[in-house]
């Protein structure tokens, strides 16, 4: 029998996956450079961008995304020409830092005005994504050197997620929906 203790989830969204060969990529010059912080394990998640979040979501904002989940699937494959890489402050770890691809809101205008349409509430408006993470300063400009020649970010899923940006934690993925 399911106990009736709770009704809520800490966190729940929705974000974009970027590619296997992306995501290769970028964990191979993050091995090289990247020194994670010693609680690494509060670190490993995908690279992601972030289209909705809910803090304390209810049982009911699962069937809500998940709807929002199979609407975004047509987007797919999902194309972000890159503007400019930067470094981005770490917020939860002071001075951690990573290096960033900005491509700007602009791209985003037609997955953004779906989901304001479906769930405005809950909307993520970010105009980058992470993608190397914990570079020390003495490693960044070599991390930015070596992904001088990157045009393009593309992600080949959307990831409905509780709590963590990980496999474990992912509830469905908009490529599972027939």
């Amino acid at each position: 029998m399911l106990e009736l203790s709770s009704n809520t989830i800490k966190a729940l969204g929705i974000f974009g996956r970027l590619s296997q060969e992306l995501e290769s990529y970028f964990d191979a010059i993050e091995k090289k450079y990247s020194k994670k912080p010693q609680n690494k394990q509060d670190y490993e998640v995908f690279r992601h961008l972030t289209l909705t979040y809910i803090s304390n979501a209810t049982v009911a904002d699962i069937a809500t995304q998940l709807d929002l989940l199979q609407d975004l699937k047509q987007f797919l494959p999902y194309k972000l020409k890159v503007r400019k890489l930067f470094v981005k402050d770490e917020v939860t770890l002071p001075g951690a830092e990573h290096i960033a691809v900005e491509f700007g809101l602009d791209q985003t205008k037609e997955l953004r005005e779906l989901i304001r349409e479906k769930v405005d509430n809950v909307l993520v408006e970010t105009p980058y994504m992470k993608t190397i993470w914990f570079v020390p300063k003495e490693n960044q400009q070599k991390v930015m050197e070596e992904l001088k020649n990157l045009n393009e970010l593309e992600y080949t899923d959307f990831y409905l997620v509780s709590n963590k940006q990980n496999d474990e934690n992912t509830i469905f993925t908009s490529t599972r929906f027939k």
